[in-house]
């Protein structure tokens, strides 16, 4: 039963974040507050990294005046392609994802993020952690009564005499 009702669930979920997932390309200036489906989102400025490999420039973008998320992209040497890192925010409703769009100079003061809010994500692994339960229960089972255990009687009741 366990199972089922993770099955339920993840299905429940894969639909939910397919259907109303919405996503919107934003323009945004440093310590200009840009508002979308219901967060707002500053550009604090950049970061740049670099080791043997790759480059990687990153956004720091505050969600709703809180904490900075750094959506990046790297440039492989070896390949000489950019590669997009997302940054995302999870919570049980929702994941909001932040893509930094191409180009990107650290030396600016603009960038261009896409936000997806996709709902119902959480719940997917929630659904597969149920899965996971009822198999386990299911891989070892409780003592059953077997059909030809005789049941329990009625005590018939004491007369007195």
């Amino acid at each position: 039963m366990v199972v089922h009702i993770g099955v339920i669930l993840i299905a429940v979920a894969l639909a939910a974040s397919n259907s109303y997932t919405h996503s919107q390309e934003l323009s945004l200036k440093k310590g200009v507050v840009a508002n979308y489906g219901g967060h707002t989102f500053e550009l604090i400025g950049f970061r740049e990294t670099s080791d043997d490999r790759r480059t990687e420039i990153a956004a720091l973008v505050s969600i709703d005046g809180g904490e900075a998320y750094a959506p990046a992209v790297s440039k492989y040497k070896a390949m000489g392609m950019n590669i997009g890192t997302p940054s995302v925010k999870t919570s049980f409703a929702y994941d909001l994802y932040l893509t930094l769009e191409p180009p990107v100079k650290v030396t600016s003061d603009a960038a261009k993020i896409k936000v997806f809010i996709k709902p119902m994500v959480m719940w997917l692994w929630i659904g597969g952690g149920l899965m996971g339960l009822g198999t386990l229960l299911s891989a070892f089972p409780g003592r059953r009564r077997r059909p030809t255990d005789p049941t329990s009687a009625r005590v018939p009741e004491a007369v007195d005499a």
